[in-house]
């Protein structure tokens, strides 16, 4: 069981990787900001989120976390950044909460489910 429940939370989390690959960081002026795919990529966590809700997981990919810190950074730089138009500001900073509400809805998902485990082995994993 916690063998399929592992290929198809590494099959959603390969899809957001996959969309985050297909962003192109290296516009000018952070125009990414504004791209159907950049969002592609932000929505998509809501699938990971709504993964941990209805599977009893508890493990966390660590690749996961690294991508997600890395975004709240760069979406932090874009959303403080004075030389960007107050437009692309204001969608970095849209975005930064949208990833972190998807992020905190997987943690208190995967917090209730290690606390739904009857045995002493159920406690968040990291790999």
């Amino acid at each position: 069981m916690q063998f399929e429940l592992g290929l198809k939370r590494r099959k959603i989390e390969d899809a957001i990787v996959a969309k985050f690959q297909q962003v192109n960081l290296q516009q000018k002026d952070r125009a990414w900001l504004e791209d159907q795919t950049f969002w592609d990529f932000i929505f998509s966590w809501y699938d990971l989120a709504k993964y941990y809700e209805d599977h009893q997981d508890t493990t966390l990919g660590a690749h996961m976390i690294e991508l997600y810190m890395a975004c709240v950074q760069m979406l932090q730089e874009s959303a403080q950044d004075s030389r960007l138009k107050e437009r692309r500001r204001d969608k970095a900073a849209d975005a930064l909460y949208q990833i972190n509400y998807y992020v905190n809805q997987m943690m208190i998902h995967v917090d209730r489910n290690a606390a739904d485990q009857e045995d002493a082995a159920g406690r968040i994993g990291w790999k």
